[in-house]
């Protein structure tokens, strides 16, 4: 006997402790806007965006799915997740952090997903809808990338992402999958090394929808030229303004990503290196804005580096920068390599959110480090503002785009 002919699914996305010092946009998240793509037809279907607007638990749902894609959501999942079951609502978890802890979400939710969602998570929904969940659901290998839905955004309140009037950009993925293999990053494991390209029409199709900004992304569109080509070429004629991760350092790619309207990239920094000097120059050169992401501590990195980076960043004449503290997330070599060594400080995962120090680093204590991240945040912007420097990026952006759009 069926023990739900059709169900109302609340998909919950939990906040997480925020950047102290960055300027606090808030875009609507991907995540649990695929898994209402992949949801069936015939289910009630809401999101709920905790970061947005706190979420509040009522028995007004028969399944909740809770998405956590980084590991410091994991402790407002956890009482989330605790006190939708206290009202009788099962739960379900997944995303990257349920992949990186999943026998730690697996005490607190009735099913935990492992592994992207295409092709796991219908047969999730049909078993909740029989009073038949598993404990865990357990993907092998990854999904062909043309099973990737395009997102539903529609399920998010038209006016809960914007800033000072302006609309924040829809985050789009054209790809998955990361042949790069940084050891402190968590998407060559969870999302494979293999670069799955989507069909560019298909994407092209989804960006058509969405509003004037764009942000892909796709840990590296570096991996592949002929996709950079091709997805580059197709959005020219899109009118819109988009961010991504490395593009590749080739004049023509450099070219053709301007002329798709490229506002800005976003590219690690470590060192003050001739190499990433060179990159920032030649993307300049090109009306493309850098992004900084600038990592730090480093076993390279000593009490020197920070007044080192600053000069640099400052000469190089960044536009952008984000500082985080090298941060050792569960499922990477990092995280391994720290623990065996007994460098890490702890495991209060809310605080892996790469803004605090959780290692004991290689050449300076713990709070050399935190003192260094906060004096590169507030050299690095105290001419300019954060909001300033992005408003006058957006302007010269604009400024670039048929008029159609500005």
């Amino acid at each position: 006997m069926l023990y739900w002919e059709s169900m109302e699914i609340k998909l919950v996305y939990p906040a997480w402790p925020k950047f102290r010092h960055k300027t606090a946009f808030l875009m609507p998240p991907l995540g649990p806007a695929v898994v209402a793509a992949l949801t069936p037809p015939g289910y009630g279907l809401s999101i709920a965006d905790d970061n947005a607007a706190p979420v509040v638990c009522a028995a007004n749902a028969d399944l909740v799915a809770i998405s956590a894609m980084l590991v410091s959501q994991l402790p407002r999942a956890f009482a989330l997740a605790e006190e939708y079951r206290r009202l009788g609502v099962p739960v379900v978890m997944g995303g990257q952090a349920a992949w990186a802890l999943t026998n730690l979400c697996r005490e607190h939710a009735d099913a935990v997903v492992v592994g992207e969602a295409e092709g796991l998570w219908p047969r999730v929904v049909e078993d909740a809808r029989r009073g038949r969940l598993k404990p865990l659901y357990r993907r092998r290998g990854f999904a062909d990338p043309n099973t990737i839905p395009a997102a539903r955004r529609d399920l998010y309140p038209a006016d809960a992402y914007a800033y000072r009037g302006l609309r924040m950009m829809d985050l789009v993925e054209t790809s998955r999958g990361c042949s790069l293999g940084c050891h402190h990053c968590q998407a060559p494991a969870f999302s494979g090394r293999r670069h799955r390209i989507r069909d560019v029409g298909a994407v092209i199709r989804e960006m058509r929808g969405l509003g004037d900004g764009i942000f892909i992304v796709d840990n590296a569109l570096e991996q592949s030229l002929s996709h950079q080509k091709a997805l580059f070429r197709a959005m020219a004629g899109l009118g819109k303004y988009f961010v991504c991760h490395p593009i590749s350092p080739e004049p023509e790619i450099l070219e053709l990503a301007a002329r798709a309207g490229c506002w800005y990239v976003y590219h690690q920094i470590f060192s003050d290196s001739a190499r990433i000097r060179r990159r920032i120059k030649l993307l300049h050169d090109f009306g493309i804005a850098v992004h900084g992401t600038v990592l730090l501590g480093l076993d390279s990195h000593g009490p020197d580096v920070f007044q080192r980076l600053l000069d640099f960043l400052l000469e190089v004449g960044l536009d952008l920068a984000e500082f985080t503290v090298l941060t050792p997330f569960p499922g990477t070599s990092l995280y391994r390599e720290m623990k065996k060594a007994g460098r890490l400080l702890h495991e209060d995962w809310g605080r892996y959110n790469a803004d605090e120090v959780v290692i004991q680093p290689a050449r300076m204590t713990p709070d050399q480090l935190a003192e260094g991240h906060r004096f590169l945040w507030e050299g690095f912007y105290k001419e300019q503002s954060q909001t300033l420097r992005i408003f006058r990026l957006l302007r010269r952006i604009r400024s670039r785009l048929p008029e159609t759009v500005v």
